[in-house]
């Protein structure tokens, strides 16, 4: 007896990729595959992909080479895909197309729609996004970074309008610039990110339920905000979170990624977060509401718990205190990097971390300051406090700046992607690179110290975390060039805030003092930026300096300031936390007086005679004063005879004894003055 059984044969699914060099696989090594043919790979027998890209191709009809004018063009039509996938407009970006034909952009591009359903009414089509050019490409400042962002605002209008799919393929390969050799065509790699990030598009996403990397057990929110808790599943999932006796729902969009808000709540805790898809289940125990602040920076703000003086006092019980630190994946010392480590840095894999208790263990290899500022804060306010350490010892201020922001500028865009070779970089940063990257062998290989990479690594995972403030101690590898880093902080403190979407506080630390000779400008720098800048409260360490060691160890107490200058600020603690400050001076025939800002009464440290005074002629030498007086909140200079001063300069020696104090024994800042 012969048993018969029906197969069933279901036609391939005819996927045409159409678009410009990109697409047709320029930049894309022999051997190795452009993306439609991984996209083949990956979507299987099922599927008949074929590759419509044409390298230069514009989307614009009267641009210098107009895609419908091409053979691939006319071969796709005649291929009447199922599935059309479009990725053009870089080329648009060209000085001959955007300034002269970019208002026929929208019409140009619903033409080519309109041209691809007349093949087939039941085709699905999808839109990509710009893939990125980087601020390396010749043109990018001439006029393309420009048009390229016009362009980008366009797409998803034209999507939408058109009633057609996004695919946003910009997001996977905007902090790549290792995988675009020449700044604007990715390698395979590159071509295998966009591929899967069009597969998944066509077809979904199946993966297990999880949360996103900031949070867990013993996590703490933001009190008295809305915080949202977001992950992963699969595409489409439902997800129900259970909290607090209440149910919330939600869904995972295309590419498998969900958020749930929270309502707001007071202080307090803990809680249990329950979250649910149709057969997982993920649990979030231990959960406090309170105030969380993101720690961040070099070297000083890494330093650790143990090694600080005095951490004695910090090792007693701190039941509302939670922390999450980002290790760091390789330290910067002076060695060489293996292949392993510089894929996984290339790839962003750089920094790890959860929450977790403040055990014994736990807190020794925190950040000192960062602890010490937590422990004060949660010991005056009685309010849990999440302390998340964020930082890279050695570096610099660019590697903290999201790549956007950066190359909005027209002094940062031009030597941010050439950072190594660039004078602009300090040469510690560059020398250290140098040593870690020397088995390298891509031209753009990352390293921490790279601009942008430390936000696209490490401070992208907490944009959407609610905080209360950011603590900042950097600058030791800027100081070489203040008044780029005068543009560099203000650029920081600007992107995060916006990046983060909260106007957010900066507490910062003015550098210590050491016998480096750009510090003692560099610091009065950062006392001008701190009245410059909105919001910025800036705590004094000059005092506690060690003259040979970058990394004094007495940061409790530059916690504890820190932490000072948050209870009167954000807080408001009626407290005197800031530090004495110029205000103003009187000039007499024999003395000056000079008063100060935040301060009743003048004092100095351990009743010690006032030092730290110098003054300058009108020919540039210096001298020390006569003799120095305090009256409550002025200092009284006795002038020498027949000299003209025109500046007088406080706690300008790079390594300072200088022993000014107010009454609440906050050290005066270093600080210069002209005298008319």
């Amino acid at each position: 007896m012969v048993t018969w059984c029906t197969v069933m044969v279901y036609p391939q699914k005819k996927v045409a990729c159409i678009g410009d060099s990109i697409t047709k696989g320029l930049g894309i090594k022999n051997g190795d595959k452009t993306y439609p043919e991984q996209l083949q790979e990956l979507l299987g027998s099922n599927y008949d992909v074929q590759n419509f890209g044409f390298s230069g191709a514009t989307l614009l009809r009267k641009g210098h080479k107009p895609y419908v004018e091409t053979p691939e063009y006319k071969q796709a039509l005649a291929f009447q895909p199922d599935i059309a996938v479009i990725a053009l407009g870089i080329n648009d970006t060209d000085p001959r197309n955007w300034p002269n034909y970019g208002d026929e952009f929208e019409h140009d591009y619903s033409l080519l729609i309109s041209d691809l359903i007349k093949t087939n009414p039941h085709i699905s089509i999808y839109i990509c996004t710009l893939t990125p050019i980087f601020s390396g490409h010749p043109r990018f400042l001439s006029g393309t970074r420009d048009w390229y962002q016009q362009i980008s605002l366009l797409i998803p209008k034209i999507a939408k309008n058109n009633q057609v799919k996004l695919i946003d393929i910009n997001g996977q390969l905007k902090s790549r610039i290792d995988l675009f050799e020449d700044n604007i065509h990715p390698n395979a790699a590159g071509a295998t990110l966009i591929a899967k990030q069009v597969n998944r598009a066509l077809t979904g996403v199946v993966q297990p339920l999880s949360i996103d990397l900031n949070f867990g057990d013993h996590m703490v929110l933001q009190r008295n905000r809305e915080n949202q808790i977001a992950g992963k599943a699969s595409s489409h999932e439902s997800i129900t979170l259970h909290f607090n006796n209440k149910v919330y729902q939600g869904e995972a969009n295309e590419n498998g990624h969900w958020s749930i808000f929270l309502p707001s709540m007071p202080a307090g805790g803990p809680y249990e977060i329950v979250i649910e898809s149709q057969k997982q289940e993920v649990k979030i125990k231990d959960v406090l509401f309170g105030d969380v602040y993101l720690a961040s920076g070099q070297s000083n703000m890494a330093f650790e718990l143990k090694h600080a003086l005095s951490s004695d006092s910090m090792l007693i019980n701190a039941p509302q205190v939670r922390l999450f630190k980002n290790t760091n994946l390789v330290q910067t010392n002076a060695t060489s990097w293996d292949a392993t480590t510089l894929e996984k840095i290339n790839n962003l894999e750089f920094f790890s971390g959860r929450w977790s208790l403040p055990t014994k263990e736990n807190k020794a290899d925190f950040s000192a300051i960062a602890y010490a500022f937590a422990f004060e804060i949660s010991s005056k306010t009685n309010i849990p406090i999440g302390i998340v350490e964020l930082d890279v010892p050695g570096s610099n201020t660019e590697s903290w700046i999201d790549r956007t922001t950066l190359e909005q500028d027209n002094l940062l865009a031009t030597y941010i992607h050439n950072w190594r070779k660039s004078d602009f970089i300090q040469d510690f940063c560059r020398t250290r690179s140098d040593q870690n990257l020397a088995l390298a062998t891509q031209k753009y290989q990352r390293h921490p110290y790279d601009p942008s990479f430390n936000f696209e690594a490490g401070v992208v995972h907490w944009l959407k975390t609610q905080f209360t403030a950011i603590l900042w101690y950097q600058g030791e590898s800027n100081a070489h060039n203040i008044e780029l880093h005068e543009l560099l902080f203000k650029t920081l403190v600007s992107s995060w805030r916006h990046q983060l979407q909260q106007h957010l506080p900066f507490y910062y630390v003015q550098l210590s003092s050491i016998n480096r000779p750009s510090w003692p400008r560099f610091r009065d720098s950062q006392r001008k930026l701190n009245q410059q800048i909105e919001d910025t409260y800036m705590a004094i360490s000059s005092d506690v300096g060690d003259s040979l060691d970058v990394h004094p160890k007495n940061k409790v107490i530059i916690g504890k300031r820190l932490a000072n200058l948050a209870l009167a600020h954000t807080y408001k603690y009626q407290i005197n936390a800031d530090y004495p400050s110029f205000k103003y001076y009187k000039k007499k025939e024999k003395t000056i007086d000079v008063y100060f800002n935040n301060s009743k009464t003048l004092i100095t440290r351990n009743n010690q005679p006032l030092q730290g005074f110098i003054l300058i002629d009108n020919q540039g030498f210096t001298h020390q004063p006569e003799r120095l007086s305090i009256q409550k909140n002025r200092v009284t200079i006795d002038l020498p005879e027949h000299i003209i001063i025109t500046e007088i300069r406080y706690a300008y020696s790079p390594y300072t004894t200088a022993n000014l104090e107010n009454e609440s024994g906050v050290p005066a800042s270093t600080c210069s003055f002209k005298i008319d």
